[in-house]
């Protein structure tokens, strides 16, 4: 394997690990480098550089470097109290502070003990829930095949698909989340459509997180 060779692999290695990121920020840091990383490739690849994809993976870069800052400089000044950038942090991390808000009140903060059923298989589901603190296990046929803590999401895969629940989610310790209604967030990610992309893209990183488990 020669040396290009192995930049262009690199590249796509580093993309692959981008889609493991929960944090929208590290996954678009990322997205930087492997569009670097192509840039190199292409322009040494061939008897001349491959200009298409050289332009591209700028223009790319350079959403990704426009986004990053945006986030920042409207995160700057929170003012959110302790417990809601806590919550942000682990939760809600890649929201703007603003979106944040859109959802903060919807927020129903519930305690489960051992053994409480959150959702059960081939129902309906008509809740999100967000897990701040403790433990939850997701079963099929009575078989453990996953294990949900600080930060991962319960009922996402409903709230996209409009489908029953395909797993149990049985509280595996005292557990505390922050429930939604499914329906209210939906309303309100309907009227605002950058919260709506936002949201959505927080759900699919926290699929592919559970996939990659």
């Amino acid at each position: 394997m020669t040396f290009i060779d192995m930049v262009g692999h690199f590249s796509f290695l580093i993309i692959a690990l981008s889609l493991m990121m929960r944090d929208i920020i590290l996954l678009r840091i990322l997205s930087i480098g492997s569009g670097l990383i192509g840039i190199y490739y292409n322009f040494f690849v061939a008897s001349e550089p491959l200009w298409v994809p050289i332009i591209w993976l700028t223009v790319f870069m350079i959403i990704n470097a426009y986004m990053i800052v945006v986030f920042y400089l409207s995160n700057r000044e929170t003012g959110l109290s302790a417990a809601d950038l806590e919550i942000w942090k682990t939760n809600f991390l890649g929201l703007t502070t603003e979106e944040f808000r859109h959802i903060r009140k919807l927020f129903d903060f519930q305690t489960y003990e051992l053994g409480d059923v959150l959702t059960e298989t081939g129902r309906d589901n008509h809740s999100l829930y967000f897990v701040t603190d403790g433990q939850l296990d997701v079963r099929r046929e009575g078989e453990t095949i996953n294990t949900l803590a600080a930060g991962d999401v319960i009922g996402e895969m409903s709230f996209l698909t409009e489908a029953p629940a395909n797993a149990d989610v049985i509280a595996g310790d005292q557990t505390k989340c922050i429930v939604i209604d499914r329906h209210k967030l939906r309303s309100v990610m309907m009227k605002h459509p950058t919260f709506h992309l936002s949201m959505t893209n927080l759900f699919n990183l926290n699929l592919i997180k559970k996939l990659a488990a």
